[in-house]
């Protein structure tokens, strides 16, 4: 690269000391052929391969430990790719990869698709922005507010700038002969493919025939369509993964985006102060009044009384509602004000100071009271995902409007960069604590203590298998209590029939058990299907003898 860059600096000094006219008579010459090392011939061909794999992987709920696996192959990978091309891998760039293998691992410590999913593309998010990084291409260093548009740049811009980059580099210097050589043989391989099908599916009229080639290979021809649309589905994917690797080292206009970005920015700040102080006091003026008009409404979640007419559902529902609504507006309001507001220089205005911390101030108030609904709900009826998620984002969106308050009083107080670090920490939370087992395990606890008066067993085995030993738990206590025997009911089926609660719990709690371990192998076939709750489920169908 440094060759490249002194070979395109020593052209333009030489056409700098050339008249305008001697340069139009200069005859047009072929383009400065860029140069790849070995390291990145090799990782181009090994991309299209992590495409391939991602798209065997896909989904990812699927195969979790697989796409685990695939992740932390790609990480170690690149950072040996970057070492062998001399990259300076800093201990910044190390914590960051550091930072997205931990992200990764909800693929393995969870067993919540929706988790997985964005565990997934987190740690893939996180991946693209430690390369950018490593070649020094972020906007500025240290903490910094520009990490959103960092983020764009390395997992968008970049990218998508280089996309075909990944063919030049494969069928570069040495491996040029080999790799046209690799693609006659897939040409050919490609040109026997529909013949071949065609043939197969006469003659596999023979039940001899078909039982040869059935011992021979072990997959059908459905199975090859499947790889060969992950190989074509694949292309794109691992042309994305080279083309964030090779922009990132052959990108050289970081200072002068920088420039352009800021006087952009400043170019956005034409909005008088007067102008921004009478937009923003009409939606103040609603909030006060509508806070008045709905205090007993609200302050009622506090005492843990319901108004009139309301259930826990409706009550806590229309909260939570509320509050994404105000919570969005007031968020738009914020970033608008202060980012069209005029000013003199880049000191923030009292008046946007002020305006910003009453808007977050009416936030927190609204945020607090939903919360307080949201007890007030789990305490009658337990948790649910859908609780739990709400509470997290509230607790997300209270935290991230502390922090505006906090710029406002300390102005070098990095509110973007902090508020991207809050997101993939909670992220990752939701994966480390096991979020279905708390679950699982809150309500069970709660019913067995007789805080509760049922608990949904059917609802817990939506919950996956971070729910199974919990289950196995209820199950087990119950015997304790009732004399009954799981074991013995999940080999009769012969339940418990009462007309008490508890009895049909037990019932419930014997049938989701049965269910469970009948497909507990289908849902689970392959040891790249399985998760930590996927073992930990496992062990405990098996203390009650529901599995082998």
């Amino acid at each position: 690269m440094e060759e490249n860059k002194k070979i395109l600096d020593e052209t333009a000094v030489e056409d700098a000391t050339l008249t305008e006219e001697d340069q139009d008579n200069i005859p047009e010459t072929a383009a400065v052929e860029i140069k790849y090392s070995v390291a990145q011939t090799v990782f181009a061909w090994v991309s299209l391969v992590i495409g391939y794999l991602f798209c065997r992987a896909f989904p990812i709920f699927d195969v979790p430990l697989g796409s685990f696996l695939l992740l932390t192959l790609l990480f170690i990978i690149t950072l040996a790719v970057l070492k062998k091309d001399g990259t300076r891998v800093g201990k910044a760039v190390i914590g960051l990869f550091i930072i997205g293998f931990a992200v990764a691992l909800a693929l393995v410590l969870t067993s919540n698709p929706a988790l997985h999913f964005v565990g997934f593309f987190f740690a893939v998010a996180i991946y693209g922005y430690a390369v950018y990084s490593a070649n020094s291409n972020r906007l500025e260093n240290g903490l910094s507010d520009l990490v959103i548009v960092d983020f764009v740049r390395a997992l968008v811009l970049f990218p998508l700038s280089s996309l075909a980059d990944v063919f030049k580099a494969m069928f570069y210097g040495k491996a040029s002969s080999c790799g046209k050589v690799l693609l006659k043989i897939i040409g050919g391989a490609a040109l026997a493919v529909v013949p071949t099908v065609i043939v197969f599916t006469l003659l596999s009229y023979d039940s001899g025939f078909t039982g040869i080639l059935s011992d021979v290979f072990d997959f059908g021809v459905g199975d090859v369509f499947k790889h060969i649309g992950s190989m074509i589905l694949g292309l794109p994917v691992g042309m994305y993964v080279f083309g964030t690797y090779i922009s990132s080292r052959k990108d050289s206009c970081k200072s002068d985006f920088a420039k352009r970005y800021q006087k952009t920015v400043e170019g956005m700040r034409f909005l008088p102060v007067v102008t921004s102080v009478v937009a923003a006091l009409p939606l103040c003026f609603i909030y006060v009044v509508f806070f008045i008009s709905q205090w007993k409404y609200y302050v009622s979640a506090f005492s843990g009384v319901l108004p009139e007419g309301l259930s826990l559902s409706d009550y806590a529902r229309e909260g939570f509602f509320q509050l994404c609504a105000v919570s969005v507006i007031n968020l738009i309001m914020v970033i608008a004000i202060g980012t069209l507001m005029r000013r003199k220089d880049e000191n923030r205005p009292l008046v946007l100071r002020i305006v910003s911390t009453v808007y977050s101030v009416m936030t927190l108030i609204l945020i607090a009271t939903a919360m307080s609904k949201m007890v007030l709900y789990i305490g009658n009826l337990g948790l649910t995902r859908k609780r739990v998620y709400a509470s997290w984002l509230m607790v997300i969106i209270a935290v991230v409007f502390v922090f505006i308050i906090v710029k406002q009083f300390v102005p070098r107080f990095k509110t973007v960069a902090v508020s991207v670090i809050l997101v993939v920490v909670a992220v990752a939370l939701l994966s480390f604590l096991n979020v279905d087992g708390f679950i699982a395990r809150y309500n069970v606890d709660r019913y067995l203590d007789g805080s509760l008066e049922t608990v949904d067993v059917w609802a817990l085995r939506n919950l996956g298998d971070a729910a199974v030993p919990e289950v196995v738990r209820l199950a087990k206590e119950m015997d304790k209590r009732n004399g009954t025997d799981i074991e013995k009911a999940l080999q009769t089926r012969d339940y418990v029939y009462s007309d008490r609660e508890g009895g049909l719990v037990y019932n419930n709690t014997v049938s989701v058990l049965w269910f469970t371990s009948k497909g507990f192998y289908v849902e689970h076939d392959g040891v790249l299907t399985y998760t930590v709750q996927t073992l930990r489920a496992e062990s405990a169908l098996r203390s009650i003898g529901a599995i082998e």
